[in-house]
């Protein structure tokens, strides 16, 4: 989730308009904008994956059969969890889409292409996966750290269980609790035109459960995520994870003044195994 492990993702679909509508064409040039602010997070990805990731790819192996199958990455960045996640999910053909892929993708192609990865790279709204994967599901769908980039997640989410064949994996900040924080930030660390606001939400989990099973999820699981290695605070003083060792042994993980409690998410679309 971001520097050494986790860390807030400033992906261009982080600088939504206050409405949850779809992505406003008139934004794109700052999408663009934080894209190429950006691209070092990115890249720093791809020579070596983060701890987030290591512990995601164990918690879905642990969930999904090896097989054949299609597999659809929201909000994908460079796309550098295809390329990590496709290492291992060897034969499931790999769609990435971002709003920001023009900036993104350029990078991406010369490493896939060194890599021997196919996967199809597609520019494209996350708010409309209806409209460009029509009458198509995806056996897996990821979400890696977006909806809490949403004013709200409920439109967002539709559109991700509506093109899943299986399993939707989320990670996010959910808490235990039964509360919503709608956070709104600032980073001023960051260039004029780069600073926000920014969304940085935390849901309550059984509401979001109940949501999904809502509209047909038949098997819900989460599992906290607990980074394994001590970070600093960044030297900016703007937004990046940094842990606290509590005297139990834990690390609790915040950004800026936010406690992040991170989980992964499972949630079966298909049919529940006997």
């Amino acid at each position: 989730m971001g520097k050494a492990g986790s860390q807030l993702s400033r992906t261009p679909e982080s600088k939504i308009s206050k409405q949850d509508t779809a992505l406003s064409p008139e934004r794109k040039p700052d999408w663009k904008a934080t894209a190429r602010q950006d691209l070092e997070y990115h890249r720093r990805q791809f020579a070596e994956p983060y701890r987030s990731t290591v512990a995601l790819a164990k918690f879905v192996q642990s969930k999904v059969t090896p097989r054949e199958g299609k597999a659809l990455d929201v909000a994908c960045g460079a796309g550098a969890n295809i390329f990590h996640l496709g290492q291992l999910l060897k034969n499931y053909s790999w769609t990435g889409l971002d709003i920001a892929g023009e900036v993104l993708f350029p990078y991406t192609y010369t490493i896939f292409r060194e890599n021997a990865i196919n996967a199809n790279l597609m520019v494209g709204d996350f708010y409309k996966l209806t409209e460009i994967f029509k009458n198509t599901k995806f056996d897996l769908v990821f979400s890696i750290q977006t909806l809490l980039t949403c004013p709200t997640y409920e439109r967002p989410l539709d559109q991700l269980l509506a093109v899943t064949g299986e399993w939707l994996f989320v990670t996010g900040l959910f808490t235990d609790f039964n509360v919503d924080a709608k956070i709104e930030v600032m980073d001023y660390s960051w260039p004029s035109g780069t600073q926000g606001p920014y969304y940085y939400n935390v849901y309550g989990l059984e509401r979001f459960r109940a949501y999904c099973e809502a509209r047909g999820c038949t098997e819900f699981i989460s599992q906290d995520f607990q980074i394994d290695m001590d970070l600093p605070p960044p030297e900016t003083k703007g937004f990046g994870t940094y842990t606290e060792m509590t005297t139990t042994g834990r690390r609790l993980q915040f950004t800026g003044p936010i406690f992040q409690p991170w989980k992964f998410i499972a949630i079966r679309m298909g049919k529940r195994a006997s």
